[in-house]
């Protein structure tokens, strides 16, 4: 029989969140956090539902006892956690940790090891379109730069003419105020 595996998946923002911030900004804050996070991971196997041996809900003291957490923490941080919709209380006493759901990733070991075969042939299989790819992209990066020099050196030739008719324009100008200038006004 393969094991299965479980892990949570955080969002980069987690710590963003109101309701995170909340609980920090309290006198145990960090503890509660660690708590929830214990009870987090109590949770995964159990799709959010924290009972021990799917038989008996955990009550305050065995929660103190399996996270080794003081019990006024763990009252005091279950109390936060129902009151800010992290955490409910159902009716038979069971505490349900609602996010769950939306933190868990699961996969059994032979899932694993087929995973990684997967992407072990692919990587070689890769290999070879990747020097294809890095050739082209070479040729790409050179003819790139190619037609970089050749608008360069296009803009400088028009930028070189656009100065010569510049000067030649200031010539005919001051020729012309000179020619101006020589002539005598007869009268």
């Amino acid at each position: 029989m393969s094991k299965k595996y479980y892990w949570l998946k955080l969002k980069e923002d987690f710590f963003e969140r109101d309701e995170i911030k909340i609980i920090e900004s309290q006198k145990n804050g960090k503890d509660y956090i660690n708590f929830y996070f214990k009870l987090l991971l109590k949770s995964l196997k159990t799709d959010g539902t924290l009972r021990f041996r799917d038989a008996i809900p955990y009550n305050l003291e065995m929660l103190s006892t399996i996270t080794n957490c003081n019990v006024d923490t763990v009252n005091t941080a279950i109390d936060t956690f129902i009151k800010l919709g992290l955490m409910e209380k159902w009716e038979d006493g069971t505490f349900f940790m609602i996010e769950v759901q939306n933190m868990v990733g699961s996969e059994t070991s032979w899932a694993e090891k087929k995973r990684g075969y997967r992407n072990k042939k692919t990587l070689s299989s890769n290999c070879l379109d990747n020097r294809k790819t890095k050739i082209g992209q070479v040729r790409q990066e050179i003819e790139i730069d190619i037609e970089s020099e050749k608008h360069q050196k296009l803009n400088q030739i028009l930028l070189q003419k656009q100065i010569s008719k510049d000067k030649q324009k200031a010539r005919d100008e001051n020729l012309s105020q000179q020619t101006k200038d020589n002539q005598v006004v007869e009268i």
